[in-house]
C-alpha cells in the first residue's frame, strides 16, 4: 500500500502539478499578469540596491567578487528579454499560450531575486550634500566675485593641482569655500568634491582623512594605523582614472604632509587649501604663485552686507540707520564681526541697543563673553594662540600698546630696550630677528602695511581690541586710550602688578605706584612727574612724546632705552648719568645742543637726532666717543660741521669723528654746507643709509623706505672716492643734481654700479645719453622708476643696442624739459616694459615720436606686431609741440617730414587695457589720434574694448580737433558707446570740436547713472552714462569756437553730475 501511495504520489507530482500549474496559470491570466510586473519592479529595485553596494564597495577599495558581476549579467539579460516583449490586451492569447514560458521566467525571475536578496548589503551614500548651503548675500560682492573667478579659472587650468587662499581670521575664507565647492559641483569640473574642516584639531590627519573618506562614502576603519587609512584614501583617489576629485582643506594651522594623508595633487586630484597664515599654503605648493588673499570688505560692501542680516529695522528709522552706519564701521570690513553684530541686532528697533552695541565694540569688555563679543573675540585669540614662540607672541602684545600707525623702527627701539629678542646682542642682529617675527605676524594676518609707508603698520581695530584684552587680562599690560578702548583706570592692585603701560589719552588718577613696570609710554601735552616716577626702579623703556619735559627724574637704574620724540625739553644733562642705556631717540625734539655727558654713554647702540631742527650745537669729541654705535640718525637738522684742518682743534663735532664708528651700520646724515668731505668718510660697511650732499631732503619719493639712499647735488669740488663708489654699488635710490659741475661723475661710473639701483632721479646734467648705456651688457636690471628733467644736452637715453632686459622691471618713466631728446625708448626696449605703470613726457620741444620703430637694412619692424602695455594705467603727454606718433619710424620723426595725417595713437598697434587716466595737453600737431579719415580720439568700435578703465579723460589745447569718439560708417545710428569707468572728463582749448561723438544716441556704462543734456550741441546725445556716482565736466565754452554751445541743465540720478563752465 505504502508503495502505492509513494507512486501515487510521484504520479502526481510528475503529471497532476504541472497541469494544475498550467490550469492555474490559464485561468488566472491577470492575476499572473500583475504578479510578473511587480516583479519586474522588485528585480529592478533588487538590481539597484546591488549596484549601489558595489559602488560603495568600489568607493572603499574592495574587489567585487565575480557572481556578483555573473549576476549583474544575466539581470541586464532579463531586463533586456521584458523589453522586448509586450504585455498588453492584443498580446494575451498569445501570453496565454506561452504561459508555461511566462511560469519558467516567473520561477526565474523569483530564483534571481532570492539570489539579490542574499547578495544585497546597505546602500550608504557618499556625503557629497553635507556642506551648509551657500550664503549668497556674502559671495555677490565685487571682492569675492573677483577671487572666486581667479581660483575657479585655477582650477581650470590642467598644469595647476594645488592652490591657496589666506586671509584674517574671521574674513570668510570658509565661505568662500562653501561658494567653491557649489560652483565646482556646478560647472561638472570635478566628478567629486570632497571638503574637510581641519581647524584646531589635536590629531589633524586622522580628522583630514575621515572627513574626506566620510564625503567619498569611503569606510576607512576605526583600527587602521595612518598610514594603512593614507593608502586606502590614496587608492580611492586613484583607482578610477576617468574621475577628477577636488579636495579641499580648510582653515589649516600648519604644515602638512598631504602624502602623509593619503592625497597625491595631480590632474585628476586637485587640492585647495585655506588658512590665516600666508605661509601655510604657499610652503605646501612650494611658491607664491596662485596663493590668493581673501582682503576684508570694503566700506560699501561691509554696509550692504550688514543691512541684509540686520533686517527690515533699519530701513524705516534714519536715527536707528546713522547710529547702525557707525556700527558697521566699527566692525571694520571683517565678516564674522558684521555678520555677529547684525544677527544680535536682527530687526532691533531700540535705539539704546545700537548705542550700547557701539559702545560694545570700540571699548570691548575685559570679559569678553558677551553676545557680540564672544565669538569675535574667540576667532582671533585662537589665532593668537597658535603664534609660535614667546618672542612673537611678545611682539603681537607690543603692537597692541603703539598707536593707530607703528612704526618699525619704535618697535626696534622698545623691543631691543626690552630684551624682547632671546640670544641677541646687537642691534643688527635685533634687525634679523625683528624683520622675521614682522614678517609672520603679517602672514598670520594680525599685522598689517601701512599704505603710507613701508616701514609702518597698523593692526584692525577688531584685532588690536582683543590684542588689549590678552595683554590686560593675561600679561599685566595696559593701554589707556581716549579715542575708544579702556578709559577707566585699573585698580591699585591691578597697577601694582602692570609690566607694561600705555597712556595715550585721557586723565590722570591723583596717585599709583608701579613696582613691577618695565614698559612705560605716554603721549599726551604735560606730564605729572611727581605722580608717575616715583620708585618706578625695574623700567627699561621709557618713551615720551609730544609732552613737556622740564626735568625728568633720571637716573633709572635699569634703563636701556629712553625715546623723548617731540618733546619740549629742559635740561636734560642728566642723562649721561643713565650708564645703561643703548637707545636713546630725541627726535623732533627742540633740543639746542646735545650735551657734551651725552659722549658717557659708551653702551649706546642707537642715537636719533632726526629734524632737530634746533639743534646748532654738538661739542667735539662728543661723537667719536660712542664707540659701540651701530645707528645715528641726523636728517634735517642745521649743525654746520667743524672744517678739518691739521692745525685745528675745534669746538665743534667734525664729519671725521664719524670714522671712529667703527660698528656703524646706519646713517642717515644731511650734508649742507658745501664743504669738502674728509677722504673715506664713508665705510663700505654700510648696510643701510641716507646720505644727502649740498641740499634739502627732496620729498620727491616721500613715504617710501629706501634702505639705501644717495641724493647729491654737487658742485665742483665733489671727489668721488672709494667709499662712495662702495655705497653707489648697492645704493637703491639715486638723486643725481649736477647744475654747478661742467664734467659729470656718471662718466666714473662702471655698469656695475647699477645693478642694485631701483629709483633713479636725474636732473639737471649737460650729458648727451646715459653714459653706461652704450654698452651691450644688461644695464638697470631692477631700475623700477626712471626720472630725467632739465637735461638740456640729452639727445638720446639710450645709444646703441641694448639687451631687451635691460628695462624690464620699469613701472614709472617720467621725461621732462629735454629740450635736445628726440624719442625715448626704441620699439625694442618699449616691447620689454611690460610692468610699466606711468608714462610721462613733458615739455620736449623736439620729441617727435615717443617710440622708435627699428629698421635693419632698410626694413622696417612688421606693422602686424601689437605692442601691449597692459599695466599701463597712466598716459600724460604734455607739451609737446613736434610731436606725430606715439610709435614711428626715424624718418617720420626726421626735421620736415611731419605728416599731420599720420595717427598718434595706432589702435591696431598698441593696447592700454588698463588705463585709467589719459591727459593730452598742447599737441599742436595732432590732428587725430586714432584715425587716419576723421578728426578723432577713438574708433567707437573699440573704445569699450581698448579702455574698459578709464576714469579720467582730459583733452586740452588740441587745436585741429573736431570730434572725440569717430562714428564709422555703417554704425547703428542708435548704438551704445561704453565708458564703463568714466568719472571726469575735461575739455578745454579745442577751438575746432564739433561734437562729442556724431549720431550717438547713447553713452553708458553698467550702472543705471543717466546724465541728460538739453539744448546743447556739444555732446549730440540723448542719454549719457556713466558707472560712478559722480561724473565731473569741465568744459572751457569760450574756446569753442565752432560750434554753438547752449547747455541749459545736466540732470542726473542716483549721483552728481559737477560742470565747470567757462563764458567770456
Amino acid at each position: 500500500m505504502e508503495i502505492v501511495i509513494a507512486v501515487a504520489e510521484r504520479i502526481v507530482e510528475y503529471t497532476v502539478e504541472p497541469v494544475g500549474r498550467w490550469l492555474c496559470y490559464s485561468c488566472h491570466y491577470k492575476s499572473n499578469m500583475e504578479n510578473l510586473k511587480n516583479q519586474v519592479k522588485t528585480l529592478r529595485n533588487a538590481k539597484d540596491r546591488v549596484q549601489h553596494a558595489i559602488e560603495a564597495a568600489s568607493n572603499n577599495g574592495d574587489e567585487i567578487e565575480d557572481d556578483v558581476k555573473t549576476w549583474l549579467t544575466e539581470v541586464d539579460g532579463i531586463m533586456h528579454q521584458l523589453a522586448t516583449k509586450k504585455f498588453g490586451g492584443d498580446e494575451e492569447e498569445e501570453e496565454s499560450r506561452n504561459s508555461n514560458a511566462s511560469c519558467l521566467n516567473l520561477k526565474q525571475r523569483h530564483q534571481i531575486s532570492r539570489e539579490a536578496k542574499k547578495m544585497a548589503v546597505s546602500y550608504r551614500p557618499a556625503s557629497q550634500e553635507m556642506v551648509t548651503p551657500r550664503n549668497m548675500d556674502y559671495m555677490t560682492f565685487d571682492s569675492r566675485i573677483s577671487i572666486t573667478n581667479k581660483i575657479m579659472e585655477a582650477l581650470r587650468d590642467a598644469n595647476i593641482h594645488k592652490i591657496g587662499v589666506w586671509g584674517s581670521p574671521g574674513v570668510g575664507k570658509s565661505t568662500l569655500m562653501k561658494e567653491i565647492f557649489g560652483k565646482a559641483k556646478e560647472e561638472g569640473l570635478f566628478n567629486e568634491v570632497a571638503l574637510a574642516n581641519v581647524t584646531d584639531s589635536a590629531d589633524p590627519i586622522r580628522r583630514i582623512q575621515g572627513e574626506i573618506a566620510e564625503m567619498l562614502g569611503l569606510e576607512l576603519g576605526p583600527d587602521r594605523t595612518e598610514i594603512g587609512r593614507a593608502a586606502r584614501l590614496r587608492a580611492r583617489l586613484e583607482k578610477d582614472k576617468e574621475k577628477k576629485t577636488l579636495v579641499i582643506l580648510d582653515d589649516i594651522w600648519k604644515h602638512l604632509d598631504l602624502e602623509e594623508i593619503g592625497i597625491t595633487p595631480s590632474k585628476r586630484c586637485k587640492v585647495l587649501l585655506t588658512s590665516r597664515d600666508r605661509q601655510v599654503p604657499s610652503s605646501e605648493m612650494g611658491t607664491e604663485e596662485n596663493n590668493f588673499k581673501l582682503d576684508i570688505l570694503e566700506e560699501e560692501a561691509a554696509w550692504n552686507l550688514f543691512e541684509k542680516m540686520a533686517g527690515d529695522s533699519l530701513k524705516d528709522d534714519l536715527v536707528v540707520q546713522s547710529v547702525a552706519i557707525k556700527v558697521a564701521k566699527a566692525c571694520g570690513g571683517l565678516p564674522i564681526a558684521l555678520v555677529t553684530v547684525s544677527r544680535a541686532l536682527k530687526n532691533q528697533k531700540n535705539l539704546g541697543d545700537w548705542e550700547d552695541a557701539l559702545v560694545e565694540l570700540t571699548r570691548p569688555p575685559p570679559e569678553h563673553d558677551t553676545r557680540i563679543w564672544s565669538p569675535v573675540y574667540s576667532c582671533i585669540q585662537l589665532s593668537y594662540k597658535h603664534l609660535v614662540g614667546r618672542e612673537l607672541k611678545s611682539l603681537f602684545l607690543l603692537c597692541a600698546q603703539q598707536g593707530y600707525y607703528i612704526s618699525y623702527r619704535d618697535l626696534l627701539k622698545y623691543g631691543f630696550g626690552l630684551c624682547l629678542f632671546h640670544g641677541i646682542h646687537t642691534l643688527k642682529e635685533a634687525r634679523n630677528r625683528l624683520d622675521k617675527l614682522v614678517r609672520n605676524l603679517q602672514d598670520a594676518c594680525l599685522l598689517l602695511q601701512s599704505p603710507h609707508s613701508s616701514e609702518e603698520y597698523y593692526m584692525h581695530d577688531i584685532v588690536r581690541h582683543v590684542a588689549t584684552i590678552i595683554a590686560s587680562n593675561d600679561h599685566n599690560m595696559f593701554v589707556m586710550r581716549s579715542d575708544g578702548g579702556q578709559k577707566a583706570w585699573p585698580d591699585v592692585d591691578a597697577l601694582k602688578r602692570c609690566e607694561a603701560l600705555s597712556v595715550l589719552g585721557g586723565q590722570y588718577p591723583e596717585k599709583m605706584e608701579f613696582p613691577k613696570l618695565r614698559y612705560f609710554h605716554v603721549q599726551e601735552k604735560y606730564l605729572p612727574t611727581s605722580i608717575f616716577f616715583q620708585g618706578i626702579d625695574t623700567l627699561e623703556v621709557l618713551s615720551l612724546t609730544n609732552m613737556v619735559v622740564t626735568s625728568p627724574p633720571f637716573p633709572f637704574p635699569n634703563l636701556r632705552a629712553l625715546c623723548l620724540d617731540g618733546c619740549k625739553l629742559g635740561n636734560i644733562g642728566r642723562i649721561g648719568k643713565v650708564s645703561t642705556l643703548v637707545i636713546l631717540s630725541l627726535a623732533y625734539s627742540n633740543i639746542l645742543c646735545l650735551s657734551k655727558e651725552i659722549g658717557s654713554l659708551t653702551h649706546l647702540r642707537l642715537l636719533d637726532l632726526t629734524n632737530c631742527v634746533k639743534l646748532h650745537l654738538i661739542p667735539s669729541n662728543v661723537l667719536s666717543r660712542l664707540v659701540n654705535l651701530e645707528e645715528l640718525y641726523m636728517r634735517n637738522i642745521c649743525f654746520l660741521w667743524e672744517v678739518e684742518e691739521p692745525n685745528n682743534e675745534g669746538k665743534l663735532a667734525s664729519l671725521a669723528e664719524l670714522k671712529h664708528l667703527s660698528h656703524l651700520v646706519t646713517l642717515e646724515i644731511d650734508i649742507r654746507n658745501g664743504m669738502k668731505l674728509p677722504k673715506d668718510l664713508f665705510s663700505q660697511d654700510l648696510e643701510r643709509y641716507k646720505i644727502c650732499i649740498e641740499d634739502i631732503w627732496t620729498s620727491a619719493f616721500e613715504g617710501e623706505a629706501f634702505s639705501r639712499t644717495l641724493h647729491f647735488k654737487l658742485n665742483m669740488s665733489f671727489q668721488l672716492d672709494f667709499g662712495i663708489k662702495m655705497l653707489l654699488k648697492k645704493t637703491e635710490y639715486l638723486y643725481l643734481d649736477e647744475s654747478n659741475r661742467t664734467t659729470s661723475i656718471l662718466y666714473e661710473l662702471d655698469r656695475e654700479d647699477f645693478q642694485q639701483l631701483k629709483h633713479l632721479h636725474i636732473r639737471n646734467n649737460n650729458i648727451k645719453h646715459i653714459p653706461n648705456l652704450r654698452t651691450p651688457a644688461v644695464t638697470f636690471p631692477i631700475l623700477e622708476t626712471f626720472v630725467l628733467k632739465g637735461m638740456t644736452s640729452l639727445k638720446e637715453i639710450c645709444q646703441g643696442n641694448l639687451p631687451l632686459t635691460s628695462f624690464k622691471n620699469l613701472k614709472v618713466l617720467k621725461v621732462e624739459s629735454c629740450q635736445k631728446l628726440r624719442f625715448i625708448f626704441s620699439s625694442s626696449i618699449a616691447r620689454g616694459l611690460s610692468l610699466l605703470e606711468e608714462l610721462n613726457i613733458t615739455r620736449c620741444n623736439i620729441v617727435g615720436v615717443i617710440f622708435m620703430k627699428e629698421e635693419e637694412n632698410g626694413i622696417e619692424e612688421a606693422v602686424g606686431d601689437m605692442m601691449l602695455f597692459h599695466r599701463l594705467q597712466t598716459l600724460v603727454l604734455e607739451g609737446l609741440p613736434k610731436l606725430v606718433s606715439f610709435l614711428s619710424t626715424r624718418e617720420t620723426n626726421s626735421e620736415g617730414s611731419h605728416d599731420l595725417q599720420l595717427p598718434l595713437l595706432h589702435h591696431h598697434q598698441l593696447s592700454f587695457p588698463s588705463l585709467k587716466e589719459l591727459h593730452l595737453r598742447d599737441l599742436p600737431r595732432i590732428k587725430h589720434v586714432w584715425s587716419k579719415e576723421v578728426f578723432s580720439l577713438f574708433p567707437a568700435a573699440s573704445v569699450s574694448t581698448s579702455l574698459p578703465q578709464l576714469k579720467s579723460l582730459e583733452i586740452e589745447e588740441c587745436g585741429v580737433m573736431e570730434e572725440i569718439v569717430e562714428r564709422e560708417d555703417g554704425t547703428d545710428p542708435t548704438a551704445r558707446l561704453l565708458f564703463p569707468s568714466l568719472n571726469f572728463l575735461r575739455l578745454d582749448g579745442l577751438p575746432k570740436l564739433k561734437s562729442f561723438y556724431q549720431g550717438l544716441r547713447t553713452l553708458e556704462s553698467s550702472s543705471s547713472t543717466v546724465l541728460h543734456e538739453q539744448g546743447g550741441t556739444l555732446f549730440g546725445v540723448e542719454e549719457v552714462t556713466v558707472q560712478s556716482t559722480s561724473l565731473s565736466l569741465s568744459l572751457s565754452l569760450s574756446k569753442f569756437t565752432a560750434i554753438e554751445l547752449l547747455v541749459h541743465l545736466f540732470w542726473i540720478s542716483n549721483g552728481t553730475v559737477t560742470t565747470s563752465c567757462y563764458y567770456t
